[in-house]
C-alpha cells in the first residue's frame, strides 16, 4: 500500500468511533436524563360544555395550565394576556386550560360564561388537581412541553409570554 501514512488507517478507524458513553445523538444525553423525571400529574375534569377533558390527551402539545378561581381579581387581571397569548401561539401548538377551584358548579359556570375565554375551562371542584400540582395561590401558571414534563412555573404578563416563545417561536 504505497502512498499511505502507517497511522492513516488506525487514525480513520478512531476518527469514526463515538467515544465509549456519549450519547449518539445531540441532545441524547438531555433526553435520557429528563426521562428520568415523572411526568406532570394526569386529571380528567368536566369541562364547561359538560365533557370530559383528558390531560393527558394534550400530549403533542405544549399546554399552559392556568389554575384561577372565581371572585380572583388577580386571575380577572390576567385575562387580557393570556388572550393574547393564546391569539399568538394557538396556531402554533399551545394549549391553554383553566383549572378553576371553586365547590360551587353554578356559579362557576356563570362566571366561565360571563368572562368568555375561547380556550378550555374545567372545574376542579375537589382540588385534586390543585392538589397534585400543589398549587397553593390563583393565579398559578404550570407550562407542560409536549411529552407532559413541566417547563415553567408561577410566570405572569410579560414573563409568561417569554418563556413560552422560548418553545415556541414566533419566527
Amino acid at each position: 500500500m504505497r502512498g499511505y501514512y502507517p497511522g492513516f488507517f488506525l487514525f480513520l478507524l478512531l476518527g469514526s468511533c463515538q467515544r465509549i458513553g456519549a450519547p449518539a445523538t445531540p441532545g441524547a444525553a438531555t433526553q435520557n436524563r429528563r426521562d428520568t423525571r415523572p411526568a406532570s400529574p394526569d386529571f380528567t375534569l368536566p369541562t364547561a360544555a359538560d365533557k370530559q377533558l383528558v390531560l393527558s390527551s394534550l400530549r403533542g402539545s405544549y399546554v399552559l395550565l392556568d389554575f384561577r378561581a372565581a371572585g380572583c381579581a388577580e386571575c380577572q387581571a390576567e385575562n387580557a394576556n393570556l388572550r393574547k397569548l393564546y391569539s399568538q401561539f394557538y396556531h402554533r401548538g399551545l394549549v391553554i386550560v383553566s383549572v378553576w377551584q371553586t365547590a360551587d358548579p353554578a356559579a362557576w359556570r356563570a362566571t366561565v360564561a360571563a368572562e368568555a375565554l375561547p380556550w378550555s375551562q374545567v372545574l376542579d371542584s375537589s382540588g385534586e388537581a390543585a392538589r397534585a400540582y400543589e398549587v397553593s395561590q390563583q393565579p398559578t401558571a404550570v407550562l407542560l412541553d409536549p411529552q407532559g414534563y413541566e417547563l415553567a412555573r408561577n410566570l405572569q404578563g410579560r414573563d409568561l409570554g417569554q418563556k413560552i416563545s422560548e418553545y415556541i417561536p414566533l419566527d
